[in-house]
């Protein structure tokens, strides 16, 4: 019996170390894509929408073309990704990795991404739905799509549970992005 409890003690101290080390590697990764956009400038302004509402456009300064940041060849995991990181300038969520600016230049090249690689995405009708409405400047939504992508993704943590202020979302840019004034 004490040699099972023995056994049984190891498994469990060796799948928690795993657990521990990927967390640790993932979290790693993710800021590392975060990093990236380091030192970017970005102008942001407010802009009215057809509706009557009002969002926050982000326009920045880039360091390499759209077409290199986001492959035609992007599989579809870095299309989900890339739709996710943008969704993180604009929701509410207790945790937060990765952060990408929400721009009409990353939406049209996400949408002209997906309809070529439509037939191999399992889920390009969800990414065009999103990225249509975006591309509209309708983000009323855009917490329910970040929980689309979330679940595909198998999010356990960073539920979006609504949707930014333009006062939390201009804040968060701020934060994370180096404004151009």
């Amino acid at each position: 019996m004490k040699e099972i409890v023995k056994k049984s003690a190891g498994v469990f101290c060796s799948v928690l170390i795993l657990t521990v080390l990927s967390a640790g590697i993932y979290f790693y990764l993710t800021s590392s894509k975060q990093s990236e956009l380091d030192g970017k400038t970005i102008r942001v302004k407010e802009e009215s929408t057809p509706a009557g509402g009002k969002i926050i456009e982000v326009a920045e300064k880039r360091t390499e073309p759209v077409e290199k940041e986001l492959p035609m060849k992007m599989n579809e995991y870095d299309v989900q990704e890339a739709i996710h990181g943008m969704t993180h300038q604009k929701i509410i969520a207790e945790d937060k990795w990765g952060f990408t600016p929400l721009t009409h230049e990353r939406v049209e090249r996400l949408i002209t991404v997906v309809e070529k690689n439509e037939a191999k995405y399992e889920n390009a009708e969800i990414y065009l739905n999103i990225l249509s409405r975006w591309h509209k400047n309708d983000f009323t939504k855009v917490d329910k799509d970040h929980n689309a992508i979330w679940k595909l993704q198998d999010g356990t943590v960073g539920e979006a549970t609504g949707i930014m202020t333009m006062e939390e979302e201009r804040a968060f840019i701020e934060e994370h992005f180096d404004i151009e004034e």
